[in-house]
Protein backbone atom coordinates (compact mmCIF):
# COMPACT_ATOMS: atom_id res chain seq x y z
CA UNK A 1 0.00 0.00 0.00
CA UNK A 2 1.04 3.58 -0.61
CA UNK A 3 1.17 6.08 2.56
CA UNK A 4 0.46 9.48 0.87
CA UNK A 5 1.12 11.45 4.29
CA UNK A 6 4.82 9.65 5.12
CA UNK A 7 5.46 9.84 1.23
CA UNK A 8 6.52 6.02 1.50
CA UNK A 9 5.11 2.57 0.59
CA UNK A 10 4.51 -0.56 2.29
CA UNK A 11 5.79 -3.89 0.88
CA UNK A 12 4.92 -7.48 2.78
CA UNK A 13 8.22 -9.19 3.31
CA UNK A 14 7.97 -12.67 5.23
CA UNK A 15 4.33 -11.56 6.19
CA UNK A 16 5.58 -8.38 7.86
CA UNK A 17 4.36 -4.63 6.25
CA UNK A 18 8.00 -3.14 6.02
CA UNK A 19 8.24 0.83 4.84
CA UNK A 20 10.26 2.23 2.50
CA UNK A 21 10.52 5.99 1.69
CA UNK A 22 9.83 6.85 -1.52
CA UNK A 23 13.28 8.67 -1.97
CA UNK A 24 14.59 4.97 -1.67
CA UNK A 25 12.66 3.88 -4.71
CA UNK A 26 14.33 4.63 -8.42
CA UNK A 27 11.59 2.82 -10.14
CA UNK A 28 8.58 0.54 -11.00
CA UNK A 29 7.70 -1.70 -13.69
CA UNK A 30 4.74 -3.68 -14.32
CA UNK A 31 4.46 -6.75 -16.55
CA UNK A 32 1.60 -9.05 -17.72
CA UNK A 33 2.47 -12.89 -18.30
CA UNK A 34 -1.50 -14.42 -19.36
CA UNK A 35 -3.73 -14.12 -16.15
CA UNK A 36 -0.60 -13.26 -13.42
CA UNK A 37 0.61 -9.48 -12.68
CA UNK A 38 4.34 -9.16 -12.08
CA UNK A 39 5.31 -5.77 -9.79
CA UNK A 40 8.96 -4.99 -9.58
CA UNK A 41 10.31 -2.54 -7.62
CA UNK A 42 13.66 -0.97 -8.31
CA UNK A 43 15.74 1.00 -5.20
CA UNK A 44 18.66 2.69 -5.42
CA UNK A 45 21.97 0.74 -4.30
CA UNK A 46 25.44 1.90 -4.58
CA UNK A 47 27.02 1.93 -8.26
CA UNK A 48 23.41 2.69 -9.19
CA UNK A 49 23.68 6.29 -10.98
CA UNK A 50 23.25 7.32 -6.86
CA UNK A 51 24.97 8.89 -3.93
CA UNK A 52 24.68 6.16 -1.39
CA UNK A 53 26.78 4.90 2.15
CA UNK A 54 28.49 2.53 0.03
CA UNK A 55 31.91 2.82 2.00
CA UNK A 56 30.22 0.71 4.44
CA UNK A 57 31.08 -2.34 3.42
CA UNK A 58 28.83 -4.37 6.43
CA UNK A 59 25.64 -2.95 5.11
CA UNK A 60 23.11 -4.98 3.08
CA UNK A 61 21.16 -3.23 0.06
CA UNK A 62 17.87 -4.34 -1.07
CA UNK A 63 18.65 -4.32 -4.68
CA UNK A 64 14.72 -4.96 -6.59
CA UNK A 65 11.26 -6.59 -5.11
CA UNK A 66 9.13 -8.70 -7.57
CA UNK A 67 5.40 -9.32 -6.15
CA UNK A 68 2.86 -11.47 -8.82
CA UNK A 69 -0.60 -11.62 -8.30
CA UNK A 70 -3.82 -12.51 -10.30
CA UNK A 71 -5.65 -9.45 -9.56
CA UNK A 72 -4.42 -7.04 -12.26
CA UNK A 73 -6.90 -4.36 -11.14
CA UNK A 74 -5.06 -4.32 -7.88
CA UNK A 75 -1.75 -4.06 -9.22
CA UNK A 76 -2.66 -1.79 -11.67
CA UNK A 77 -4.02 0.82 -9.12
CA UNK A 78 -0.80 0.27 -7.26
CA UNK A 79 1.63 1.38 -10.13
CA UNK A 80 -0.03 4.13 -10.29
CA UNK A 81 -0.09 5.28 -7.04
CA UNK A 82 3.57 4.63 -6.68
CA UNK A 83 4.19 6.65 -9.73
CA UNK A 84 2.21 9.18 -9.23
CA UNK A 85 4.34 9.71 -5.37
CA UNK A 86 7.62 9.40 -7.12
CA UNK A 87 6.87 12.24 -9.75
CA UNK A 88 5.75 14.63 -7.03
CA UNK A 89 8.81 13.56 -5.32
CA UNK A 90 11.20 14.45 -7.72
CA UNK A 91 9.10 17.78 -8.27
CA UNK A 92 9.41 18.45 -4.90
CA UNK A 93 13.28 18.01 -5.00
CA UNK A 94 13.75 20.13 -8.30
CA UNK A 95 11.88 23.07 -6.46
CA UNK A 96 13.65 22.31 -3.35
CA UNK A 97 17.34 22.91 -5.60
CA UNK A 98 15.83 25.91 -7.73
CA UNK A 99 15.20 27.94 -4.31
CA UNK A 100 18.63 26.79 -3.00
CA UNK A 101 20.36 30.34 -3.72
CA UNK A 102 16.99 32.38 -3.99
CA UNK A 103 17.67 35.30 -1.58
CA UNK A 104 14.56 36.78 0.56
CA UNK A 105 14.42 40.42 -0.54
CA UNK A 106 13.32 43.10 1.29
CA UNK A 107 9.70 44.25 0.88
CA UNK A 108 9.00 46.78 -1.54
CA UNK A 109 8.63 50.57 -0.03
CA UNK A 110 5.96 52.28 -2.32
CA UNK A 111 5.73 56.54 -2.72
CA UNK A 112 2.89 57.57 -0.96
CA UNK A 113 0.84 60.81 -1.67
CA UNK A 114 2.77 61.15 -5.16
CA UNK A 115 2.29 59.28 -8.40
CA UNK A 116 5.35 57.49 -9.49
CA UNK A 117 7.51 57.93 -11.98
CA UNK A 118 6.35 55.10 -14.33
CA UNK A 119 7.41 54.21 -17.99
CA UNK A 120 3.82 52.98 -19.28
CA UNK A 121 3.17 50.34 -22.35
CA UNK A 122 6.17 48.01 -22.13
CA UNK A 123 7.16 44.76 -22.49
CA UNK A 124 8.65 42.31 -19.69
CA UNK A 125 10.76 39.82 -20.74
CA UNK A 126 11.22 37.00 -19.99
CA UNK A 127 7.07 37.18 -19.26
CA UNK A 128 5.37 35.43 -16.57
CA UNK A 129 3.28 33.89 -19.35
CA UNK A 130 2.82 33.12 -22.83
CA UNK A 131 0.53 36.04 -23.63
CA UNK A 132 2.18 39.62 -23.96
CA UNK A 133 0.60 42.68 -22.54
CA UNK A 134 1.94 45.41 -22.34
CA UNK A 135 2.35 46.61 -18.66
CA UNK A 136 4.07 49.57 -16.62
CA UNK A 137 7.21 50.28 -14.74
CA UNK A 138 7.55 52.03 -11.32
CA UNK A 139 9.59 53.87 -9.68
CA UNK A 140 9.78 53.48 -5.77
CA UNK A 141 11.46 54.26 -2.83
CA UNK A 142 13.87 51.46 -2.87
CA UNK A 143 13.10 49.55 -6.09
CA UNK A 144 11.04 49.09 -9.49
CA UNK A 145 7.57 47.88 -9.51
CA UNK A 146 6.19 46.16 -12.86
CA UNK A 147 2.13 46.16 -12.66
CA UNK A 148 0.41 44.06 -15.02
CA UNK A 149 -2.58 45.54 -16.26
CA UNK A 150 -5.25 42.00 -16.55
CA UNK A 151 -3.97 39.98 -13.83
CA UNK A 152 -2.79 42.53 -11.79
CA UNK A 153 0.74 40.31 -11.46
CA UNK A 154 3.62 42.49 -9.87
CA UNK A 155 7.34 42.03 -10.27
CA UNK A 156 9.64 43.76 -7.82
CA UNK A 157 13.06 44.75 -8.38
CA UNK A 158 14.80 46.91 -5.34
CA UNK A 159 17.87 48.70 -5.90
CA UNK A 160 20.52 46.54 -3.60
CA UNK A 161 19.82 43.07 -5.85
CA UNK A 162 20.38 45.37 -9.07
CA UNK A 163 23.76 44.37 -10.27
CA UNK A 164 23.69 46.46 -14.10
CA UNK A 165 21.21 49.09 -15.49
CA UNK A 166 22.29 48.74 -19.20
CA UNK A 167 20.17 51.12 -21.83
CA UNK A 168 20.25 49.98 -25.41
CA UNK A 169 19.17 52.00 -27.30
CA UNK A 170 16.96 52.09 -30.68
CA UNK A 171 19.60 52.31 -33.48
CA UNK A 172 20.34 49.31 -35.18
CA UNK A 173 17.56 47.26 -33.24
CA UNK A 174 13.85 47.14 -33.77
CA UNK A 175 13.81 47.68 -30.22
CA UNK A 176 14.34 49.81 -27.44
CA UNK A 177 15.04 48.48 -23.62
CA UNK A 178 15.81 49.05 -20.60
CA UNK A 179 17.63 45.54 -18.96
CA UNK A 180 18.35 44.93 -15.44
CA UNK A 181 21.14 42.15 -14.29
CA UNK A 182 20.24 40.97 -10.95
CA UNK A 183 23.27 40.05 -7.81
CA UNK A 184 20.93 37.50 -6.87
CA UNK A 185 18.38 35.80 -9.09
CA UNK A 186 14.17 36.05 -8.40
CA UNK A 187 11.49 33.94 -9.17
CA UNK A 188 9.32 35.01 -12.44
CA UNK A 189 6.35 32.74 -12.99
CA UNK A 190 7.96 29.47 -12.27
CA UNK A 191 11.30 30.44 -13.65
CA UNK A 192 14.73 31.49 -11.79
CA UNK A 193 16.10 34.33 -13.41
CA UNK A 194 19.12 36.65 -13.09
CA UNK A 195 18.04 38.96 -15.96
CA UNK A 196 14.74 40.89 -16.05
CA UNK A 197 14.19 43.50 -19.27
CA UNK A 198 11.88 46.16 -20.34
CA UNK A 199 11.28 46.64 -23.87
CA UNK A 200 9.04 48.66 -26.47
CA UNK A 201 8.60 48.66 -30.52
CA UNK A 202 9.56 51.51 -32.19
CA UNK A 203 8.51 49.96 -35.67
CA UNK A 204 5.09 49.60 -37.05
CA UNK A 205 6.01 46.63 -38.39
CA UNK A 206 7.39 45.14 -34.99
CA UNK A 207 4.00 44.45 -33.35
CA UNK A 208 2.39 41.24 -31.89
CA UNK A 209 0.95 38.63 -34.60
CA UNK A 210 -0.74 36.73 -31.47
CA UNK A 211 -2.52 40.10 -30.23
CA UNK A 212 -5.62 42.07 -30.56
CA UNK A 213 -4.11 45.07 -32.53
CA UNK A 214 -4.73 45.05 -36.35
CA UNK A 215 -2.98 45.48 -38.92
CA UNK A 216 -2.75 49.34 -39.90
CA UNK A 217 -4.03 49.94 -43.68
CA UNK A 218 -1.06 51.70 -45.64
CA UNK A 219 -0.75 52.75 -49.12
CA UNK A 220 2.77 51.24 -50.72
CA UNK A 221 3.65 54.76 -52.74
CA UNK A 222 6.81 56.63 -52.48
CA UNK A 223 5.44 59.40 -50.58
CA UNK A 224 3.75 57.15 -48.10
CA UNK A 225 6.83 55.63 -47.89
CA UNK A 226 8.77 58.94 -47.33
CA UNK A 227 6.48 59.80 -44.46
CA UNK A 228 6.44 56.60 -42.63
CA UNK A 229 10.40 56.28 -42.41
CA UNK A 230 9.88 60.21 -40.93
CA UNK A 231 7.09 58.94 -38.54
CA UNK A 232 9.81 56.30 -37.51
CA UNK A 233 12.63 58.44 -37.00
CA UNK A 234 10.40 60.28 -34.75
CA UNK A 235 9.94 58.10 -32.72
CA UNK A 236 12.88 56.23 -32.34
CA UNK A 237 13.93 59.39 -30.83
CA UNK A 238 11.19 60.22 -28.86
CA UNK A 239 11.36 56.70 -27.07
CA UNK A 240 15.46 56.76 -26.81
CA UNK A 241 15.11 59.99 -25.03
CA UNK A 242 12.16 58.66 -22.68
CA UNK A 243 13.78 55.31 -21.72
CA UNK A 244 17.11 57.13 -21.26
CA UNK A 245 15.68 60.14 -18.73
CA UNK A 246 13.60 57.32 -16.69
CA UNK A 247 16.90 55.46 -16.49
CA UNK A 248 18.75 58.36 -15.06
CA UNK A 249 15.61 58.34 -13.07
CA UNK A 250 16.34 55.24 -11.64
CA UNK A 251 19.89 55.79 -10.85
CA UNK A 252 19.26 58.85 -9.62
CA UNK A 253 16.30 57.60 -6.72
CA UNK A 254 18.85 54.43 -5.71
CA UNK A 255 21.16 57.30 -4.51
CA UNK A 256 23.85 56.25 -7.70
CA UNK A 257 24.21 53.18 -6.19
CA UNK A 258 23.01 51.67 -10.04
CA UNK A 259 24.76 53.30 -12.60
CA UNK A 260 23.33 53.86 -16.10
CA UNK A 261 26.05 51.72 -18.88
CA UNK A 262 25.10 52.12 -22.65
CA UNK A 263 26.88 49.53 -25.11
CA UNK A 264 29.19 50.50 -27.67
CA UNK A 265 27.93 49.38 -31.50
CA UNK A 266 30.94 50.40 -32.44
CA UNK A 267 33.07 47.45 -30.71
CA UNK A 268 30.79 45.27 -31.33
CA UNK A 269 31.07 41.56 -32.94
CA UNK A 270 29.62 38.59 -34.36
CA UNK A 271 29.85 35.58 -32.01
CA UNK A 272 27.94 32.37 -30.95
CA UNK A 273 27.90 32.31 -27.53
CA UNK A 274 24.95 30.18 -26.75
CA UNK A 275 22.72 28.45 -29.51
CA UNK A 276 22.97 31.57 -32.66
CA UNK A 277 25.07 33.84 -34.14
CA UNK A 278 24.40 37.15 -32.41
CA UNK A 279 26.05 40.36 -32.42
CA UNK A 280 27.94 41.10 -28.90
CA UNK A 281 28.40 44.39 -27.68
CA UNK A 282 31.23 45.72 -24.72
CA UNK A 283 29.85 48.20 -22.61
CA UNK A 284 31.85 49.88 -19.94
CA UNK A 285 31.28 47.04 -17.01
CA UNK A 286 30.18 43.86 -19.17
CA UNK A 287 29.77 41.90 -22.41
CA UNK A 288 26.26 41.50 -23.42
CA UNK A 289 23.49 40.11 -25.72
CA UNK A 290 20.24 42.16 -25.30
CA UNK A 291 18.61 42.33 -28.41
CA UNK A 292 17.10 38.53 -28.02
CA UNK A 293 16.32 35.86 -25.80
CA UNK A 294 18.54 34.18 -24.48
CA UNK A 295 20.16 37.12 -23.41
CA UNK A 296 24.09 37.01 -22.44
CA UNK A 297 25.71 39.12 -20.26
CA UNK A 298 29.23 38.68 -18.45
CA UNK A 299 30.44 41.37 -15.84
CA UNK A 300 34.37 42.03 -16.35
CA UNK A 301 34.78 42.22 -13.08
CA UNK A 302 34.12 38.50 -12.87
CA UNK A 303 36.25 37.99 -15.57
CA UNK A 304 40.11 36.25 -14.43
CA UNK A 305 41.40 35.95 -18.17
CA UNK A 306 40.72 35.74 -21.67
CA UNK A 307 42.04 32.53 -24.28
CA UNK A 308 41.71 33.21 -27.85
CA UNK A 309 41.82 29.38 -30.17
CA UNK A 310 41.96 28.39 -33.44
CA UNK A 311 44.33 31.55 -33.96
CA UNK A 312 46.18 30.33 -36.57
CA UNK A 313 46.63 31.31 -40.48
CA UNK A 314 44.07 29.59 -43.46
CA UNK A 315 41.14 29.98 -40.58
CA UNK A 316 38.47 32.48 -41.26
CA UNK A 317 37.15 32.14 -37.60
CA UNK A 318 38.55 31.64 -34.03
CA UNK A 319 36.79 30.74 -30.66
CA UNK A 320 37.30 32.78 -27.45
CA UNK A 321 36.80 30.97 -23.91
CA UNK A 322 35.95 33.59 -20.89
CA UNK A 323 37.68 32.28 -17.32
CA UNK A 324 35.91 33.83 -14.35
CA UNK A 325 37.79 34.51 -11.06
CA UNK A 326 35.44 31.55 -9.31
CA UNK A 327 36.77 28.76 -10.58
CA UNK A 328 34.18 26.75 -9.70
CA UNK A 329 31.77 28.59 -12.76
CA UNK A 330 32.34 27.04 -16.44
CA UNK A 331 34.18 29.17 -18.64
CA UNK A 332 32.20 30.44 -20.99
CA UNK A 333 32.82 29.79 -24.58
CA UNK A 334 32.23 32.40 -27.79
CA UNK A 335 32.70 30.67 -30.91
CA UNK A 336 32.90 31.40 -34.72
CA UNK A 337 34.01 35.21 -33.96
CA UNK A 338 35.61 36.23 -37.56
CA UNK A 339 39.05 36.66 -38.02
CA UNK A 340 39.28 40.00 -39.19
CA UNK A 341 37.76 41.14 -36.04
CA UNK A 342 40.67 39.59 -33.94
CA UNK A 343 42.25 42.85 -33.64
CA UNK A 344 39.43 44.65 -32.34
CA UNK A 345 38.56 41.79 -29.73
CA UNK A 346 42.21 42.21 -28.52
CA UNK A 347 42.15 46.12 -28.27
CA UNK A 348 38.81 45.51 -25.92
CA UNK A 349 40.13 43.44 -23.81
CA UNK A 350 43.29 45.33 -23.64
CA UNK A 351 41.65 48.74 -22.87
CA UNK A 352 39.72 46.53 -20.31
CA UNK A 353 42.91 45.14 -18.73
CA UNK A 354 41.48 41.87 -19.07
CA UNK A 355 44.86 39.78 -19.72
CA UNK A 356 44.77 37.09 -22.78
CA UNK A 357 46.49 34.56 -24.45
CA UNK A 358 46.02 32.99 -27.77
CA UNK A 359 46.72 29.44 -29.30
CA UNK A 360 46.07 27.33 -32.46
CA UNK A 361 43.99 24.60 -31.29
CA UNK A 362 40.51 24.31 -28.57
CA UNK A 363 41.81 22.94 -25.13
CA UNK A 364 39.73 20.79 -22.99
CA UNK A 365 38.56 23.21 -20.26
CA UNK A 366 36.22 20.95 -18.31
CA UNK A 367 39.97 18.94 -17.52
CA UNK A 368 41.82 22.12 -16.87
CA UNK A 369 38.94 23.15 -14.42
CA UNK A 370 38.91 20.44 -12.90
CA UNK A 371 42.58 19.87 -12.18
CA UNK A 372 42.49 23.63 -10.72
CA UNK A 373 39.99 23.28 -8.02
CA UNK A 374 41.48 19.67 -6.85
CA UNK A 375 44.61 21.50 -6.60
CA UNK A 376 44.32 25.66 -7.14
CA UNK A 377 47.98 25.73 -4.62
CA UNK A 378 50.04 23.38 -6.51
CA UNK A 379 48.05 24.55 -10.06
CA UNK A 380 49.62 27.68 -9.06
CA UNK A 381 53.12 25.87 -7.81
CA UNK A 382 53.68 24.57 -11.20
CA UNK A 383 53.59 28.21 -13.33
CA UNK A 384 49.67 28.76 -13.61
CA UNK A 385 48.52 30.19 -16.29
CA UNK A 386 51.59 30.47 -18.28
CA UNK A 387 51.09 27.02 -19.93
CA UNK A 388 48.22 28.98 -22.17
CA UNK A 389 51.10 30.72 -24.13
CA UNK A 390 53.22 27.52 -24.81
CA UNK A 391 50.39 25.72 -26.82
CA UNK A 392 52.01 23.85 -29.62
CA UNK A 393 51.51 24.64 -32.91
CA UNK A 394 49.65 21.85 -35.11
CA UNK A 395 51.32 19.81 -37.66
CA UNK A 396 50.47 21.91 -40.91
CA UNK A 397 52.11 25.45 -39.05
CA UNK A 398 55.24 23.47 -37.59
CA UNK A 399 56.02 22.23 -41.18
CA UNK A 400 55.41 25.38 -43.13
CA UNK A 401 58.42 28.09 -42.48
CA UNK A 402 57.83 31.20 -40.96
CA UNK A 403 57.14 34.72 -42.05
CA UNK A 404 61.18 35.26 -40.64
CA UNK A 405 62.50 32.75 -42.93
CA UNK A 406 60.36 34.22 -46.40
CA UNK A 407 62.22 37.38 -45.49
CA UNK A 408 65.48 35.96 -45.02
CA UNK A 409 65.41 34.05 -47.84
CA UNK A 410 64.09 37.52 -49.85
CA UNK A 411 67.46 39.27 -48.32
CA UNK A 412 69.65 36.82 -49.16
CA UNK A 413 68.02 37.20 -53.00
CA UNK A 414 68.00 40.62 -52.90
CA UNK A 415 71.68 40.70 -51.84
CA UNK A 416 72.90 38.11 -54.21
CA UNK A 417 71.19 39.61 -57.52
CA UNK A 418 72.65 42.96 -55.84
CA UNK A 419 75.88 41.32 -56.39
CA UNK A 420 74.90 39.71 -60.01
CA UNK A 421 73.98 43.44 -60.51
CA UNK A 422 77.51 44.68 -59.65
CA UNK A 423 79.07 42.01 -61.47
CA UNK A 424 77.71 43.17 -64.68
CA UNK A 425 78.22 46.93 -64.46
CA UNK A 426 81.69 45.87 -63.96
CA UNK A 427 81.80 44.26 -67.34
CA UNK A 428 79.77 47.20 -68.90
CA UNK A 429 82.81 49.62 -67.30
CA UNK A 430 85.23 47.05 -68.37
CA UNK A 431 83.64 47.18 -72.14
CA UNK A 432 83.41 50.86 -72.11
CA UNK A 433 87.13 51.48 -70.71
CA UNK A 434 88.35 49.20 -73.74
CA UNK A 435 86.34 51.66 -76.32
CA UNK A 436 87.71 54.71 -74.51
CA UNK A 437 91.28 53.02 -74.81
CA UNK A 438 90.82 53.28 -78.95
CA UNK A 439 93.27 55.82 -80.58
CA UNK A 440 92.68 58.87 -81.10
CA UNK A 441 93.09 58.52 -84.84
CA UNK A 442 90.18 56.10 -84.88
CA UNK A 443 88.28 58.79 -82.93
CA UNK A 444 88.80 61.67 -85.67
CA UNK A 445 87.86 59.30 -88.14
CA UNK A 446 85.20 58.45 -86.65
CA UNK A 447 83.84 62.30 -86.30
CA UNK A 448 85.34 63.37 -89.97
CA UNK A 449 83.06 60.03 -91.46
CA UNK A 450 79.28 59.58 -92.70
CA UNK A 451 76.33 60.13 -90.57
CA UNK A 452 74.12 57.29 -89.04
CA UNK A 453 72.20 56.75 -92.18
CA UNK A 454 74.89 56.70 -94.63
CA UNK A 455 76.83 53.94 -92.69
CA UNK A 456 73.30 51.67 -92.03
CA UNK A 457 72.83 51.77 -96.11
CA UNK A 458 76.49 51.05 -96.51
CA UNK A 459 76.32 48.10 -94.05
CA UNK A 460 73.08 46.64 -96.13
CA UNK A 461 74.94 46.55 -99.20
CA UNK A 462 77.58 45.14 -97.88
CA UNK A 463 75.45 42.43 -96.51
CA UNK A 464 73.52 41.70 -99.46
CA UNK A 465 77.09 41.46 -102.00
CA UNK A 466 78.83 39.02 -99.88
CA UNK A 467 76.05 36.75 -98.16
CA UNK A 468 74.06 36.56 -101.28
CA UNK A 469 73.99 32.62 -101.84
CA UNK A 470 73.04 31.84 -97.73
CA UNK A 471 69.43 32.78 -96.90
CA UNK A 472 69.96 32.30 -92.85
CA UNK A 473 73.67 33.18 -92.54
CA UNK A 474 72.94 37.08 -92.90
CA UNK A 475 69.17 37.56 -90.68
CA UNK A 476 70.73 34.95 -87.96
CA UNK A 477 73.88 36.77 -87.38
CA UNK A 478 72.69 40.24 -87.39
CA UNK A 479 69.76 38.83 -85.13
CA UNK A 480 72.00 37.85 -82.74
CA UNK A 481 74.22 40.79 -82.72
CA UNK A 482 71.14 43.31 -82.08
CA UNK A 483 69.82 40.90 -80.09
CA UNK A 484 73.01 40.77 -78.09
CA UNK A 485 73.38 44.43 -77.77
CA UNK A 486 69.94 44.91 -76.58
CA UNK A 487 70.89 42.68 -73.91
CA UNK A 488 73.81 44.36 -72.97
CA UNK A 489 71.39 47.35 -72.47
CA UNK A 490 68.68 45.49 -70.75
CA UNK A 491 68.78 45.03 -66.46
CA UNK A 492 66.95 42.20 -65.63
CA UNK A 493 63.38 42.41 -63.76
CA UNK A 494 63.51 42.80 -60.49
CA UNK A 495 62.53 39.62 -58.22
CA UNK A 496 59.34 39.40 -56.60
CA UNK A 497 58.30 39.18 -52.87
CA UNK A 498 56.85 36.50 -51.50
CA UNK A 499 56.47 37.90 -47.84
CA UNK A 500 53.28 38.90 -46.09
CA UNK A 501 52.80 42.77 -45.72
Amino acid sequence: MVDQRHESILVPINGVAVPFNIRTLKNISKSDEGETTFLRLNFITPGAGAAVASNKQELSFIRSLTFKSSDILRFSELYNEINALKKDQVKREQEKSTMADIVEQDKLIEVRNTRPTRLADVFIRPGPDNKRIPGGLEIHKNGLRYVHPVRQHSVDLLFNNIKHMIFQPSKHELVVLLHFHLKNPIMLGKKKVYDVQFCKEVSDSAFDETGNRKRRFTRYGDEDEIQAEIDERINRDRLDKLFKAFAEAVAEQSNNLIDLDIPFYDASFMGVPLRSRVRLQPTVDCLVHLSDPPFFLVSISDIELVHLERVQFGLKNFDFVIVFKDYKKTPVHVNTVPIEQLDDVKEWLDSVNIPFSEGPVNLNWSQIMKTINDSPRDFFLDGGWSFLGDTPLSDDENDSPSESEFELDEDEDNDQSSDDYSDSDDDGDAYSSDESESTPDDDDDEEEGDDWDTLDRKARQYDERHTRGNFFAPTNKRAKVSNSSADSNRRPPPKKSFSRR
